[in-house]
């Protein structure tokens, strides 16, 4: 399978800004701007010289979906900033049409590290249980690896078909 530049290049960048972003965020509980902005901006780019237009057009709707999409948690308090920004810059890297798989895999990945964190806990007996926050961005990386791996074994992303309602 012959991937065109721009696939390639979206998926390093993405995966990078991804893996560096759970590491800093497991070592430090932040994302920081140094890592979401520069990606979404070569993402931007990278799909605006790749595809013209509509390649801007679908990264930048895919930037703007992942910033939505995990807006309200953080305005709930749930997620940081960080993460937030970090799946803005998933979206940029993947596009719109890949954000819905990009965000399930992701609420997996967040459910499997919640019960791992859980099953920690008890064995650990509670002696860190209280004031933990739960490090989202490794959730993120494996959603959106996960996402690019789908899509290199040539399955087609998930979407939602609202033609049979």
């Amino acid at each position: 399978m012959s991937l065109p530049l721009e696939t390639i290049l979206a998926f390093a960048v993405t995966a990078i800004a991804c893996l560096a972003g759970a590491v800093v965020d497991v070592r430090e509980r932040r994302i920081p701007n140094s890592i979401t902005f520069p990606a979404m901006a070569v993402l931007l780019v990278v799909h605006g010289l790749g595809s013209g237009l509509p390649g801007l057009r679908e990264a930048g709707l895919g930037l703007a979906g992942g910033f939505l999409v995990m807006l309200v948690p953080h305005l709930f308090g749930v997620l940081g900033a960080g993460d937030v920004k970090l799946m803005a810059a998933v979206g940029a890297g993947l596009g719109s049409s890949a954000l819905l798989t990009a965000v399930l895999f992701t609420g997996v990945a967040g459910g499997v590290q919640v019960v791992a964190w859980l099953a920690w806990l008890h064995l650990s007996q509670g002696r860190r249980g209280r004031g933990y926050r739960l490090c989202y961005g490794p959730a993120i990386a494996a959603g959106a690896i996960g996402t690019m791996a789908l899509f290199l074994a040539g399955q087609p992303y998930l979407t939602l078909d609202f033609s049979r309602f």
